[in-house]
């Protein structure tokens, strides 16, 4: 189901009041597929906020990808850049590299151990699917969708959760990389802004390693 968490971000919690980082990308439903310089910019609905998110594909080396992340609400602007490994048939990407930059601030590149000890807690990867419809539900059929983005022709899903919440998705192969062009849940809704394409990233000098004390007696 849809759900406000990706596992990088949740490495970087305990950083999250200094560093500005209080947004959490969505956790995107269906299958990632990159295109290098293409993206989308999203607003998402909640009832505590509105806030902008894109997402685009602003590299690649060998079989994985650089996706950037950045979001910007009141609180401020954050890029996050995240080197992914697209995974087989039903499995999630892997990371193996990521970048956090905020306002004014140098990049910092997080450590391995840090993600790695995410992982272990059963976080997941990077929001993406690699098995299709897998976090969408049921289709219910093919309809055409207007948003600020423009008019798609899309995939229409549905989905309820245990506690009974229920959340519709539609998607479209026109749109970079996850292909959603509009959610509506009772948590959230959210739509496509805009279809991007030659996007470079936007994180700005070298990247400095964060380095994690550690714990005594551990």
């Amino acid at each position: 189901m849809l759900k406000f968490a990706l596992t990088f971000m949740l490495a970087v919690l305990p950083m999250a009041g200094q560093m500005g980082m209080g947004m959490r990308p969505p956790n995107m439903p269906g299958a990632f597929r990159p295109v290098v310089g293409n993206g989308a910019t999203y607003k998402i609905n909640t009832h505590q906020a509105d806030t902008i998110f894109t997402f685009a594909i602003v590299g690649q080396e060998g079989p994985t990808y650089w996706m950037e992340i950045r979001t910007s609400n009141a609180q401020g602007d954050v890029v996050m850049k995240q080197l992914m490994a697209l995974g087989g048939e039903g499995q999630q990407p892997q990371i193996s590299r990521m970048i956090v930059q905020t306002g004014g601030r140098p990049p910092m590149e997080m450590p391995m151990g840090m993600m790695n000890m995410q992982a272990g807690r059963g976080g997941r990867g990077a929001g993406a699917d690699t098995a299709g419809s897998r976090g969408m539900g049921t289709k219910v059929g093919t309809e055409s969708i207007t948003v600020p983005a423009g008019t798609f022709e899309c995939d229409h899903y549905t989905s309820t959760s245990a506690d009974g919440k229920k959340a519709d998705v539609w998607v479209s192969t026109k749109v970079s990389p996850y292909g959603l062009v509009k959610m509506v849940s009772s948590d959230a809704n959210m739509e496509l802004q805009k279809v991007l394409e030659h996007e470079t990233s936007q994180i700005k000098g070298e990247p400095v390693k964060m380095n994690i004390p550690s714990i005594p007696g551990r």
